[in-house]
């Protein structure tokens, strides 16, 4: 991984190329606190993914590295609902690493929903984190400088494990109860609705999305309820700005509440006040609502 190693020592005087769903290279300029600032890490305890999300194409995490891996990239897809995947290559083909990754999001997830999709590639050992979605708007580039730096340091030294998941956990940047796939809302914006969202009396989880395709917005809702509320009671609520509404789901009886705050809500919608219907909403879940202005 020299070349990539060169490149952050570099950082401070050529910049540091991320890729992100603009579909172009965005350079921007490291603190200088990247080389020297501690970065402590520790692995998460979760539960066994059911799904596959490593691909060791490049055969370079052992079985036991690979799970942990993979099971930490599932709980990301399911409590932040990132559509997450991790990618070792020694062949890039005639690709960039941008294009490769891009792809790789697309024939894993048809290139829907928010992405966070680490690229390891030994090709021209130029690695990439790719992401989309809500994992643009809430993964700063400081935070992700630095994981970036400890991470390349950490494959040099042939802990693969160790580098793949300090970049996968930048996902936990990401708000636990807004999944804004279409960034909808600013940063400022998803700080405050969370807020609001997580002091509702019902655990609710906020969808942003586009629905372009053919799946009506209640089958959507449903799989999405399913992915994030396994083993737990909740609430999903869907914005699709394409129809400019407002649905929610449960598996439980919401509060009759809810329905008249629907109807509010997706007045507002009409109108693209957005941040106003979710607050339509969250007042009737008994939750604190927030305000325009970040606290």
């Amino acid at each position: 991984m020299k070349k990539f190693f060169s490149a952050v020592i570099l950082a401070a005087a050529i910049g540091l190329t991320i890729c992100s769903c603009s579909e172009k290279e965005i350079t921007y300029e490291p603190k200088s606190s990247v080389e020297t600032t501690s970065q402590p890490f520790t692995e998460r305890e979760v539960k066994s993914a059911e799904g596959n999300y490593v691909f060791d194409k490049a055969g370079l995490l052992s079985e036991e590295d690979a799970k942990a891996c993979n099971d930490y990239a599932g709980w990301l897809f399911s409590e932040k609902l990132i559509n997450t995947a991790v990618i070792t290559v020694n062949d890039l083909g005639d690709k960039t690493p941008y294009d490769y990754a891009a792809d790789a999001f697309a024939d894993i997830y048809e290139a829907k929903g928010s992405a966070l999709i680490v690229l390891i590639n030994n090709d021209t050992n130029e690695d990439t984190i790719y992401k989309t979605g809500t994992c643009f708007t809430n993964i700063d580039e400081t935070s992700q400088e630095n994981a970036v730096y400890w991470s390349t340091k950490e494959i040099m030294n042939g802990d693969y494990r160790k580098g793949i998941m300090r970049l996968l956990q930048l996902g936990e940047l990401c708000p636990d109860h807004i999944a804004d796939n279409v960034q909808l809302f600013e940063y400022d914006q998803v700080r405050t609705l969370n807020k609001a969202l997580a002091s509702c009396k019902d655990d609710v989880t906020l969808l942003a999305s586009k629905n372009d395709s053919s799946s009506p917005n209640e089958d959507i809702i449903k799989t999405y309820y399913k992915r994030k509320y396994i083993d737990k009671d909740g609430i999903m609520l869907m914005i699709d700005t394409k129809k400019k509404s407002v649905i929610a789901y449960s598996d439980k009886k919401t509060p009759k509440e809810l329905d008249a705050a629907l109807k509010s809500a997706n007045e507002l919608a009409s109108k693209e006040d957005y941040f106003g219907a979710v607050n339509k909403i969250v007042e009737a879940l008994d939750g604190k609502s927030a305000s325009k202005k970040s606290d």
